[in-house]
């Protein structure tokens, strides 16, 4: 196994770990502000390479850590984004289909 086939194995078991919480809001909420306000522990695993697969957040919420962290783009991975419908539209949100079964 290469290093980086483990790392990402680590990785998607965090994000399973952090899927089965007892809400999904709790996990979103995690997400965020990994996303958003990472300590400096999680900067010095950037730093090493590390990758963090966020996992179902709103796509305004990835435009705007695309724009406020474009440095630290190469460490973020986004699947399954919600695009939700334009305000006073009906229906859900529209689930970007990421290629990833």
């Amino acid at each position: 196994m290469t290093r980086s086939t483990g790392c990402c194995r680590r990785l998607a078991a965090l994000g399973l770990v952090a899927m089965t919480g007892s809400s999904m809001a709790v996990s979103e909420d995690w997400q965020v502000e990994r996303l958003m306000v990472p300590t400096p522990a999680q900067r010095a695993a950037e730093a090493r390479g590390a990758v963090v697969i966020y996992d179902g957040l709103e796509a305004r919420q990835v435009a705007n850590a695309l724009d406020a962290h474009f440095e630290r783009i190469q460490n973020m991975m986004f699947i399954r984004i919600h695009h939700l419908p334009p305000s006073g539209a009906g229906g859900g949100a529209v689930i970007e289909n990421d290629g990833c079964d």
